[in-house]
């Protein structure tokens, strides 16, 4: 099972968990990126084994390089996904029904988290975009930071509650976000 940080959407620095009391797993990512850090979730929230295949994002790597144009300046995650939605909304929806999405209340992984973000550290990593962290904004701003995104280091900022401004929309969810989507089922809390 591949379990991703959810600072930097990668699970190259993940350690394996710490096993602690009640089921609580205890996993630690050393990016050194972010710096250390750690994050608490139980065994019944962690995905069965299988639900993510190799490859998934492979289908992500275009259309998300495509969101994130010349000229851009560090645009906050939420921005890049906002763009994925509206460009490419089937396959946005495809990716949501299959993992899920914060919109819908709390998940321990999502379509952001182990997809969209994973498949944007991709093309970090193949020298087409990059990367810094800042604050969460918004519907995001339950992440504390996030990553911002630009084809080429810039001091500018997009932030997606200035985003959002622009589009003269709520920088919250709000039901025609989840319009048109679905949610998966919870995961079976009987696996492990």
């Amino acid at each position: 099972m591949i379990i991703t940080c959810p600072k930097c959407f990668s699970a190259e620095d993940v350690r394996p968990p710490r096993r602690l009391p009640d089921q609580v797993l205890q996993y630690q990512c050393l990016n050194r990126v972010h710096g250390d850090h750690e994050w608490f979730t139980t065994r019944q929230a962690v995905q069965p084994l299988g639900t993510v295949e190799e490859g998934v994002t492979d289908e992500l790597l275009d259309p998300l390089s495509k969101c994130v144009e010349p000229g851009d300046p560090f645009l906050e995650y939420g921005v890049v996904e906002h763009r994925l939605r509206a460009r490419y909304p089937d396959l946005f929806a495809a990716h949501v029904a299959e993992q899920g999405h914060s919109m819908f209340g709390p998940r321990p992984y999502t379509a952001s988290s182990v997809r969209f973000g994973v498949a944007l550290g991709r093309l970090e990593r193949m020298g087409e975009l990059v990367s810094e962290y800042g604050p969460a904004t918004g519907a995001w701003r339950h992440n504390g930071q996030v990553t911002y995104w630009a084809r080429t280091p810039t001091t500018d900022r997009l932030t997606w509650a200035a985003h959002c401004t622009q589009l003269g929309r709520s920088p919250e969810w709000t039901d025609n976000d989840r319009a048109d989507l679905k949610q998966p089922p919870a995961a079976d809390s009987t696996r492990c």
